[in-house]
């Protein structure tokens, strides 16, 4: 912490100045994936049924599904934003993408809250798919932009320890709220939460663009073609002239996907899995300790992996990843109470703060830097393929469940398990 609080002070040149657009992005992005959506959701089923083809669903497949659905398009808008704001050689050319993507997500998630049908819902999930990704994309490639490589273990550490206070912060302080949220009693609460989501969202992005934004004398200056915002950051690097993805990164965006698949499920039917199997009567005051272990781990656990990579390599680090998320994920197969569960959740926050810093600080080291935001973009591929295994998953336990009490989550925390071990391997090698 007091390594990110001195880098405050070192201008366009700070990791810090570079990754706080995540805190706003990722607390927003976790608080509407994991608690307004399953509230409006429930809230929805308590009016009438929410078919798709004519095929009912329940809580977990019409989570899952209308999750899955907005994916590709959020894949889609990613990769092509980011490889839009690779063209331009002008300084700060990833900004202008940053700012409009935060506006537009801020619009979104408000209007979201106006929903009252799955249909309505379902549109607004997509804007914020839409408007999310055409800022993420762009701001994938800031690190390569501006870190060089012998440093960019740390610069991802800090990045991800950004993104996860937004995401532990944002969605603790959400649940607070939505743990008195009545549709008909007490509806303040949902506006209390989006506005909450809002306003740390836009604060975020504003801060990243006004910090690292290039000064008067960058932008007048005499630029030549190979003279782009890299040459007023850390790295002198030259270009390397490459046009198509290397084997070691097809290989390490499947590894990518099956993490993303373990992680996503563990986050998407964590409330669920708390209110069914645990047995928690408001599994929202559950969540929140659960949030604040979980995110408290991994915290501490992001910078340093990121100096351990960058001066010891990125093996065996990924085995134990690997080997945690197993351990943590084996272990809630015998849990029935939330002692235990928390506990296991710090386990769980060490895996998931490794993989985090590891997987984007290999991403960034695989990546050309004349097309950086493209390829980064790449990485949504990867996402869209995890994200959507662990949320089609949803349809599936709930099957089982009607099969036998609680046989879907059992399955689905085997398979999570079996995830974690193939991605350690992969990313390891």
């Amino acid at each position: 912490f007091k390594r990110v609080i001195s880098d405050l002070r070192l201008g366009t040149r700070s990791f810090t100045n570079l990754s706080v657009y995540s805190f706003g992005l990722s607390g927003l992005w976790t608080a509407v994936g994991s608690v307004i959506l399953p509230f409006k959701i429930l809230e929805i089923l308590e009016i009438g049924t929410i078919e798709i083809l004519g095929q009912p669903l329940d809580k977990n497949g019409a989570l899952g599904v209308m999750s899955l659905i907005g994916l590709p398009m959020g894949a889609m808008i990613q990769l092509i934003f980011g490889s839009i704001s690779d063209r331009s050689n002008r300084p700060g050319k990833r900004l202008s993408y940053l700012l409009f993507g935060g506006l537009g997500l801020g619009i979104s998630t408000i209007l979201l809250g106006f929903a009252t049908t799955f249909v309505s819902l379902f549109l607004m999930y997509m804007a914020i798919q839409i408007f999310g990704n055409a800022g993420q994309g762009p701001a994938n490639a800031l690190i390569v932009d501006h870190v060089p490589t012998r440093r960019r273990g740390e610069a991802s550490g800090v990045l991800n320890l950004w993104r996860l206070m937004g995401a532990g912060i944002v969605t603790v302080i959400v649940l607070q709220f939505m743990a008195n949220y009545e549709s008909g009693s007490a509806p303040q609460w949902l506006w209390y939460s989006i506005t909450f989501m809002v306003v740390v969202l836009i604060v975020s992005t504003l801060w990243t663009t006004l910090s690292i934004r290039p000064s008067a004398k960058v932008k007048n200056a005499s630029l030549n073609e190979n003279l782009t915002l890299e040459n007023t950051s850390l790295d002198n690097d030259k270009p390397e002239q490459r046009f198509k993805l290397s084997k070691s990164y097809i290989i390490f965006l499947v590894a990518l996907a099956f993490s993303i698949a373990a992680l996503s499920s563990l986050q998407i039917y964590a409330l669920f899995f708390l209110q069914d199997v645990v047995g928690l009567a408001n599994p929202a005051d559950g969540a929140d300790l659960l949030v604040i272990v979980v995110i408290a781990t991994a915290v501490f656990t992001v910078i340093p992996a990121g100096k351990l990579a960058d001066r010891f390599g990125r093996g065996t680090l990924f085995f134990i990843a690997g080997l945690s998320g197993v351990a943590g994920s084996t272990l809630l197969l015998f849990v029935n109470s939330i002692v235990p569960v928390l506990g296991i959740g710090a386990i769980l926050g060490f895996s998931a703060g490794l993989f985090l810093t590891l997987t984007w600080t290999v991403a960034n080291d695989l990546v050309s830097r004349i097309a950086a935001g493209k390829e980064l973009g790449y990485t949504s591929i990867a996402t869209l393929a995890g994200s959507a295994a662990a949320r089609f998953a949803g349809i599936g336990i709930d099957q089982l469940n009607n099969l036998s009490e609680n046989l879907g989550y059992k399955a689905m925390l085997i398979a999570v398990a079996i995830a974690f071990v193939i991605a350690a391997v992969l990313l390891a090698r």
